[in-house]
This record gives structure tokens, C-alpha cells and sequence, in this order.
């Protein structure tokens, strides 16, 4: 928790964002050593955490809370998984969410390496549309604005599917774990995905690009100093009162067989 001018934990009235790491493990030890490409989510998110914690120390304040939560595992096992293998975790996945998701989260973002697949072909980084209560939305425009001015380049887009933010108790593909919170809140979500032109394992080592991971810090860092701050929507409101008004609630079947 890194606490806010206007934070709730100081009874303030500020939205609080929450920054989740997602991965399996930052080694495959002993199969492999050294940092495997997987462990890009934890690289941001902490070192999001630190800039943010830097720039309080010397005045910089955010407006309202950050949450931040990951995991670091240096001996994580692999799993299959088409095109490229995957890292696995030794903690169960949802054990896993029920720690990184807290009910004082207002919007999420989940960072996580986006490689091993052929849907999206960009070195860098991507984001998803916004997830809700097993909706997807349409991209956020505040978001993309953010992006462009932090990348200088056209935003890129994650083509998440249903499939991807079905529960992984559903035995189908999914892109990755990276939109799997959503299961445990009602805050909107947002995937920040580390991404390359073609497909990388989440094993793999000397994998890492420095470039990618640091763009992505900045676009996170920028997301929470103006999401605390009242300036950026991850969804339309007025959008989803119609969608709750005439289609109503999916949440129930998008995340059925998720553990309680």
C-alpha cells in the first residue's frame, strides 16, 4: 500500500488503483537458470511501486492509493501450452488472486508477458479493453491517450477473447492468466501486456527486453497518477448502465467454476 494526499487509508476520498504483477515464476530452477521471460509482471509492478514511493519521498504525492501485490517465485514449474510452453506457478492460480484482489480496489491494472501466442505481434507493450464483471468493454480512450503520449506510437490492442477471461477452471485456451482478477472484483480491469512480434516462451531465458519493461512501467506510473487523481476512466458509466439496464449481468456464467 502506498498511501495517497487524498488516500482512503488516510479517510480520504480518492480513488485507490490497484497495480497486479501476474506470472508464474521469474525462474525455472533447476530445468533452467537465470530470469525467464515470465517474470515481466513482477519486474513492472515493483519497480512501478518503487518510482511511486521515489517520486513521494521527494514531494510528488499521488492523489489517492496504490495497491500493489505480486509474487516472486525463482523455481517455478512449466507447463504445456500451444505455440510455446508456459511457466506455471507452485501456488495455486486462485489462491494466487484471493491475495493479489482487495475490495478497496477502484480499477486494476495486470501485468503480464503476452509472448507466447500469435494474436499479437508488437515488441513493447499492449493493453486489453477493460474487463468488468465478465464484460468486455471497449478500450479506454483515456488509456489509449496515456499510451500514445508515453510510447509516441499508435496504441496496440490485446485481442482478448471470452475464452481469455473465462475461469482457467474452464479446460480451454486462454491467452494467459492475465485478465483472471477480474473473477474476484467488480473494479474494471485493464491487461498491460509485455508483448513481442513472435511468439516467445514464458520459460525462456535472455528473454528479457529492458526497453519494453521500462515503457510499460511509465505508461503504469502515469495511469496511477492520473487515475488517483480523477482524470482517467476505464470504462463509461453512463455505457454501462444501459449494458446492465438491457443485457444485464454475465458474471455469474462467465465465472462459473471459480472457487469462491
Amino acid at each position: 500500500m502506498i498511501p495517497g494526499r487524498n488516500g482512503k487509508c488516510r479517510d480520504g476520498s480518492a480513488p485507490t488503483l490497484s497495480i497486479i504483477g501476474r506470472l508464474g515464476g521469474v525462474g525455472a530452477r533447476p530445468r533452467l537458470i537465470g530470469m525467464v521471460s515470465d517474470a515481466d509482471g513482477a519486474i513492472v509492478a515493483l519497480a512501478s511501486a518503487l518510482k511511486i514511493c521515489e517520486m513521494a519521498l521527494r514531494g510528488d504525492v499521488l492523489e489517492g492509493d496504490v495497491i500493489v501485490t505480486t509474487h516472486i517465485c525463482p523455481n517455478a514449474p512449466t507447463r504445456p501450452h500451444k505455440p510455446v510452453p508456459m511457466m506455471d506457478s507452485p501456488v495455486d492460480l486462485f489462491s494466487l488472486l484471493k491475495l493479489e484482489v482487495d475490495l478497496g480496489m477502484d480499477a486494476i491494472l495486470s501485468i503480464d508477458a503476452t509472448k507466447a501466442n500469435r494474436v499479437i505481434n508488437h515488441t513493447g507493450f499492449s493493453i486489453t479493453p477493460t474487463v468488468k464483471e465478465g464484460w468486455i468493454l471497449k478500450v479506454s480512450d483515456d488509456l489509449i491517450d496515456i499510451y500514445t503520449r508515453v510510447t509516441g506510437e499508435p496504441v496496440s490492442v490485446v485481442p482478448i477473447t471470452m475464452q481469455d477471461i473465462t475461469s482457467f477452471t474452464t479446460k480451454i485456451y486462454h491467452i494467459n492468466s492475465m485478465m483472471q482478477p477480474w473473477i474476484y472484483t467488480k473494479a474494471p480491469i485493464v491487461g498491460v501486456a509485455i508483448t513481442t512480434r513472435l511468439p516467445v516462451p514464458g520459460s525462456a531465458t535472455g528473454a528479457t527486453s529492458i526497453w519494453s519493461l521500462e515503457q510499460a512501467t511509465r505508461f503504469v506510473v502515469e495511469v496511477a497518477k492520473e487515475f488517483t487523481s480523477g482524470r482517467v476512466r476505464f470504462y463509461d458509466e453512463d455505457e454501462w448502465s444501459t449494458i446492465m439496464k438491457v443485457h444485464g449481468s454475465v458474471e455469474e456464467i462467465m465465472n462459473r467454476g471459480a472457487p469462491k
